[in-house]
């Protein structure tokens, strides 16, 4: 029960805050999120008990779990460390991408039958196996997918190829503007000098 309700919690959590009010609805309240955990966290606890009742093995699921830990968030971690240019439009890309390319190569815990043969594919006992290394596969898919699709977007929409009301995760913030080294060195100095100036003439004045 600690670690089912642990992982409810987490979940309700990271979707509350992490996706409703930072994508869905910016200007969510405490209260508002507060309810959007709750609700969530029903849904996903009711995901997770039909998904248990439909498996026939509990440990199946699990391994089914760090699968889709390897194949969808091991590129996600990847990239939030070392390509620090990949943004939410390829994050969510090669989720949704990995994710249906491992769908589309079946489960047999879930029944599911594949539709994306690969080399080796062969039917033992009713039961499809795949050969060919494909869960590596689609975690370097994925991995590509964030990089290309990230890079992507930052050119389309500084580019101006696209509006910026289409920019939905807030790729492009308008009311920043890039101030080089230089550039910010060079006005720290003129306002040093103005300072200096001023405190020169008020000197001046005094005596």
């Amino acid at each position: 029960m600690s670690s089912g309700d642990s992982a409810l919690l987490s979940a309700s959590s990271m979707f509350a805050h992490n996706i409703y009010r930072k994508i869905l609805r910016k200007k969510a309240t405490e209260k508002d999120v507060l309810w959007v955990m709750r609700a969530s966290m029903v849904v996903f606890g009711a995901l997770a008990a039909a998904l248990a009742f439909y498996s026939h093995s509990i440990y199946d699921l699990w391994f089914l779990g760090g699968e889709l830990v390897y194949t969808l968030l091991f590129p996600q971690l990847c990239c939030a460390l070392f390509i620090p240019d990949t943004n939410t439009y390829g994050s969510a890309a090669g989720f949704f991408f990995g994710f249906l390319l491992r769908l589309l190569a079946g489960e047999s815990s879930l029944k599911i039958p594949p539709l994306i043969c690969y080399p080796g594919c062969s039917l033992v006992d009713g039961v499809y196996i795949q050969r060919f290394p494909f869960k590596t596969v689609t975690m370097l898919v994925t991995l590509s997918t964030i990089v290309s699709v990230s890079y992507l977007a930052a050119f389309v929409f500084k580019r101006h190829l696209l509006p910026h009301e289409w920019d939905v995760c807030r790729l492009i913030k308008e009311d920043s503007v890039f101030i080089s080294l230089p550039q910010r060195e060079k006005e720290t100095d003129v306002q040093k000098n103005e300072n200096d100036e001023l405190m020169e003439n008020n000197s001046n004045g005094t005596l």
